[in-house]
């Protein structure tokens, strides 16, 4: 039996019938997060960066820590990691993209852990306030952030100065998605390197985290030195490619749910939407659904898109508007005003996923999920 997790004043908004919902189920975020731990048997750190791939920070990063006994969580940027803080006194907090040297007070203040992935902000730390803990991050192929190769040993020279050890060392995966990737196991050697000059200096804490693979790197099974991993979207349920990581059965954490606004028959030669970029050939009975670009459903999908109905799909007519969408109901009988619309999540024998509307789209499940509005309240359900 589901229920609704009140965090703060949010169960308030929840008023039924709705007029669109994103479901987010804990139970599913928790089984996904054991289902991950036992087949890499290493510390799990889960990302929680944007809104948590937009499921929602604060009651992701709760469940994570309480309930999923999480010892560190890694967000992107100080403004996520603070906002974690304030509310959760227990856990280690890695800052992914590093910081600017004028926020090291900050850092100090709420006891964040920075991976610092550039030489001059290492070397800004010399003669300043001390910071407890950093990690730093290595580029070994992916050309983004991190310190390269040929900066080891200066980067350990500083450290010698500072008087500090390493609680952690990280790379990241440039193509861990791929089912088979020499490059990602060139980028592993390279790494192994790395970690061998900073053991043999005697520059890392003996506990250190040595952290590797993102969720495709997760489900490929290949770390290196790593002692942990960083999931993201694995961890709410999809592969970063549907090939890997089926053994692992992932759930999809989030469902997305709209209900039916209006519904009107149209006649062939009638156009549908702005621009009139659908013409219908016949006459067709059309639902008007309140969801749109402003909610997060893609303006790409127009005249591409699903949605499910009874068990049915639904194809979207015309343009996605900011609020609205047209979907084509002419073979589903029990469409009605207020019936259930799902955009994505399960109707019967019929799944939509954030992947396939990223296929639709021209884009990744990723941005679909992280694209999600603030104005489509998030309802948290524990089994």
């Amino acid at each position: 039996m589901w229920t609704v997790t009140e965090f703060g004043n949010m169960a308030t908004v929840f008023e039924f019938p709705y007029r669109t919902v994103a479901e987010v189920r804990l139970e599913n975020l928790l089984r996904n997060l054991y289902a991950l731990r036992s087949h890499c048997r290493k510390e799990i750190i889960p990302v929680v960066k944007a809104d948590a791939y937009g499921h929602g920070l604060w009651p992701i990063a709760k469940t994570l820590v309480h309930q999923g006994s999480c010892q560190t969580l890694a967000v992107a940027t100080l403004e996520e990691a603070i906002e974690v803080r304030k509310k959760l006194a227990a856990p280690a907090i890695l800052v992914l993209s590093g910081f600017f040297p004028h926020q090291i007070e900050a850092y100090v203040k709420y006891r964040l852990i920075p991976v610092i992935h550039y030489l001059p902000h290492l070397k800004s730390l010399l003669g300043r306030r001390a910071l407890p803990e950093i990690h730093l991050k290595f580029d070994s192929g992916m050309h983004r952030l991190g310190l390269l190769p040929d900066e080891v040993r200066e980067a350990a020279h500083i450290l010698e100065r500072l008087q500090i050890k390493l609680s952690g060392l990280a790379t990241h995966f440039a193509e861990s998605e791929a089912l088979a990737s020499n490059f990602s196991d060139k980028q592993l050697e390279v790494f192994g390197g790395i970690y061998d000059t900073f053991r043999e200096h005697n520059l890392l804490h003996t506990d250190a985290k040595i952290h590797v693979a993102n969720s495709g790197g997760i489900l490929r099974g290949k770390f290196g030195p790593a002692t942990a991993v960083r999931p993201g979207l694995a961890l709410y349920g999809i592969s970063p490619n549907p090939r890997l990581g089926q053994a692992l059965h992932l759930l999809p954490v989030l469902s997305w749910k709209t209900r039916v606004l209006a519904l009107k028959n149209i006649l062939r030669g009638d156009t549908v939407g702005y621009g009139r970029t659908y013409k219908a050939k016949k006459k067709e009975k059309i639902a008007i659904v309140p969801v749109g670009y402003a909610d997060g459903y893609p303006r790409l999908l127009s005249n591409k898109g699903h949605v499910l109905i009874g068990g049915r799909r639904a194809a979207v007519r015309g343009r996605v508007s900011m609020d609205m969408i047209a979907v084509d109901v002419s073979q589903i009988p029990s469409a009605k005003e207020g019936t259930e619309v799902i955009l994505i999540g399960q109707s019967g024998k019929e799944e939509l996923t954030a992947t396939e509307i990223g296929l639709w789209a021209d884009t990744i499940p990723y941005e679909v999920l992280c694209g999600l509005s603030p104005r489509v309240p998030r309802l948290y359900l524990e089994d």
